[in-house]
């Protein structure tokens, strides 16, 4: 969204298509080490590509290493971090029964894609399925039911309270005014601010984002009436919301990605567009959206209800 946006502002292109689609559960089995060849007798070792690209060797910390390491140091429990996670798939559930994801998700069947000189592309579900018409990890997910999934990184993230591994995809149209003022905007992108972190601690990457965001445009937090921080780990959200103080009325109320997913690629655009029509059916003015960045990185993005 950034880079389209800088496209219309300051490179003349009228209307920018921004997508971004991720297939998680198609992530390669992979050989790291055999471009040079076999040694006799030497196993062939393959290993996870998702896995290993979520893997920090800078810092020597997993992903999810990282969130563990913002729990130690915010104090955060097992029980803390379930609660939060119960939460955010109430939410969603409860945002899906009352419609507000109807204009959202768009309904996908079997389809294919053809161009004259080009080779047909296509989206084939499986077998029986005729429709998918809904994100299919939301599910009732209470407390007692988190409490019981084993830790995946030695310490409070759990396969439960952490983003869930799906694919996904999401686009969005950012124009110039001209083309505003001719359709009907869901909103306006007002700035965008990118930083750095430690990459121990990626996961705290919103809040300097957040804070650089505010102190450009001149806004305060109680100013913003909706915040969007990506959930990559329960642990890692509610450390930023406690180091910004944001109250967390305000923050994800349409359920994150702990319920979702958070299909790497996708994610961004999500929690813009899901930002921009949380603000226009609560009548709100400003609205973030922002995510930490694996490596040592945050992202904001301001938005205005049109």
């Amino acid at each position: 969204l950034v880079q389209g946006a800088n496209a219309v502002e300051r490179q003349g292109a009228g209307i920018s298509l921004c997508v971004g689609a991720e297939s998680m559960s198609r992530n390669p089995i992979a050989a790291f080490t055999h471009r040079t060849g076999f040694d006799l007798g030497a196993p062939v070792q393959f290993k996870d590509f998702l896995w290993e690209a979520l893997d920090d060797p800078a810092c020597g910390r997993s992903m999810g290493g990282t969130a563990e390491e913002l729990a130690k140091r915010h104090g955060i429990s097992r029980a803390e971090v379930d609660a939060y996670a119960a939460r955010s798939f109430a939410r969603a559930l409860a945002a899906r029964e009352a419609g507000f994801f109807d204009d959202e998700v768009l309904t996908v069947t079997s389809t294919s894609f053809t161009r004259e000189g080009l080779r047909d592309r296509g989206i084939t579900l499986p077998r029986k399925v005729a429709e998918l018409h809904a994100d299919t990890h939301p599910r009732p997910s209470p407390v007692e039911a988190l409490a019981k999934i084993r830790p995946a990184f030695g310490g409070v993230q759990t396969g439960g309270n952490s983003s869930a591994v799906v694919d996904g995809a999401a686009a969005a149209l950012v124009c110039d005014g001209a083309h505003a003022r001719a359709g009907k905007p869901l909103a306006r992108l007002v700035a965008a601010t990118a930083v750095g972190c430690p990459p121990e601690i990626m996961g705290i990457g919103p809040v300097p984002a957040i804070r650089a965001l505010l102190e450009r445009t001149g806004l305060r937090l109680d100013q913003i009436d909706l915040v969007e921080i990506n959930e990559a780990f329960g642990a890692q959200v509610m450390a930023c919301a406690r180091e910004l103080g944001l109250d967390e009325a305000r923050l994800n109320v349409h359920g994150g990605a702990i319920a979702l997913g958070h299909p790497l690629a996708a994610t961004g655009i999500r929690l813009a567009v899901t930002c921009a029509r949380g603000l226009r059916a609560r009548g709100g003015r400003y609205g973030i959206a922002s995510a930490c960045i694996g490596g040592g990185q945050g992202i904001a993005l301001l938005i205005e209800a049109a």
